[in-house]
């Protein structure tokens, strides 16, 4: 518990820390005065309930139309997905629709590539939908050479169940997060909605690997490996419906946790000092917070069923009297004074004070207070179970695939 604590307090402070020093770069650059041409493409598999609204986020962008196409790729779908597409394609002339046999999203995102005109590229999941000045706050950064790619404020629509409301705070910790790793040069995951990339990166070095099922992570480390830099517009927000239950949520991170661990072990040339902070901090950190986040949810666990076996047992003593036994300490002069109880109410401190900065700079209006509560009390048990079941499917080699799904209408209602 201590080396825990410890650790999670030195981490916290040194991402604070790096964000205090970078307070002045919060802002985004300014777009250039001749705005370069974009290429949004969109993969889809069986997507027909939600297709429309995500095309029509990105026709409503605040980007001029002759500078911005629009690519839909229907990977296999079986319903109506590819008929929405064409329908699309034939009402406006910056769309254009694709299909072919299902092969997942690497696949789609390859064919789309062979069509893109512009000089800047990225996609959108089928799924999702952006702000209208999301892709103005992000061509910006552009205008250094140098930059690879740049990533949005990924959050979640407004949530509607448990899982939801807890991935809310998850998805905020990653808008807060991926802005401290681009100024750590540490950004190792690409987020499939709506990262832009420099076209010539991938005329360079090849299209989407398609045998992962996160290219997100694939293409970040990639770039990392080739010294390209990754910057983040903490303020450009893209919106993504949260798995809406614990079955789904699960499936997810099992697939996104395995697809870390495979491009990880596939770019273990990053785990060098040549990769700065990256390699030396960044991604060891994260596999000892794993390991930790483990072992302390094992301890709690134990402890947890240790003290309600003795409360049992003391109440079967009694005949389960129970005002013959206190369990509390009644005495308000009583304060526990250890340094595990101080170390913890720094931590919940800190939490609290990253969630709520990140809501104030990302512009998040919905109101977050409950939700962070189910995080505080749940994440850790979801997260070590999460990781648990992916290690164990990397272990026996399980297969994890990326595949569309049929969905009830209702699941996919944006708020």
């Amino acid at each position: 518990m201590y080396i825990t604590s410890y650790f999670g307090l030195f981490a916290a402070l040194f991402f604070l820390l790096t964000l205090f020093e970078n307070r002045n770069h919060l802002k985004n650059p300014k777009p250039q005065k001749v705005l370069p041409t974009v290429t949004v493409m969109v993969p889809a598999c069986n997507e027909e309930f939600s297709l429309s609204k995500t095309i029509k986020s990105l026709l409503n962008l605040d980007y001029p139309k002759n500078k911005l196409q629009i690519i839909i790729i229907d990977d296999g779908s079986v319903d109506n997905t590819y008929k929405i597409a064409k329908e699309w394609a034939k009402k406006h002339k910056c769309i254009r629709a694709l299909t072919k046999p299902n092969g997942g999203k690497g696949t789609a995102l390859n064919l789309g590539l062979k069509y893109t005109t512009g000089e800047i590229v990225g996609c959108l999941d089928a799924d999702s939908v952006v702000d209208s000045d999301c892709l103005l706050k992000m061509v910006g950064y552009f205008k250094n050479k140098n930059v690879g790619a740049v990533t949005p404020s990924l959050k979640c629509t407004t949530p509607k169940t448990i899982w939801q409301r807890i991935q809310t705070i998850e998805f905020l910790l990653g808008v807060y997060l991926r802005k401290v790793f681009s100024f750590l040069g540490a950004i190792h995951v690409t987020p499939g909605p709506f990262t832009m990339f420099r076209k010539s990166f991938f005329d360079k070095t090849g299209g989407y690997d398609e045998t992962t099922v996160t290219e997100d992570i694939e293409v970040a480390l990639r770039l990392q490996s080739k010294g390209y830099e990754i910057e983040n517009a903490m303020d450009a927000n893209v919106y993504a419906i949260a798995m809406p239950t614990f079955l789904t949520t699960r499936k997810q991170r099992v697939r996104w946790y395995r697809g870390f661990l495979d491009n990880v072990f596939n770019y273990k040339n990053l785990f060098s000092k040549k990769y700065g902070n990256l390699g030396l901090f960044v991604l060891p950190s994260s596999f000892a917070s794993i390991f930790l986040a483990i072992t302390v949810s094992f301890y709690l666990i134990y402890h947890l069923a240790e003290s309600l076996l003795s409360r049992f047992t003391n109440l079967y003593m009694v005949g389960f009297d129970i005002w013959k036994l206190k369990w509390f300490n009644a005495d308000p002069f009583f304060i526990n004074n250890s340094p595990l109880m101080w170390l913890g109410w720094l931590s919940i401190a800190m939490g609290i004070f990253v969630i709520f900065f990140t809501k104030w700079a990302s512009k998040e209006k919905d109101k977050i207070a409950f939700n962070y509560i189910l995080f505080a009390l749940l994440y850790l048990p979801l997260f070590s179970y999460w990781w648990i079941e992916s290690l164990y499917c990397k272990l026996a080699k399980g297969k994890v695939e990326w595949k569309g799904r049929k969905r009830e209408a209702k699941e996919l209602e944006y708020c």
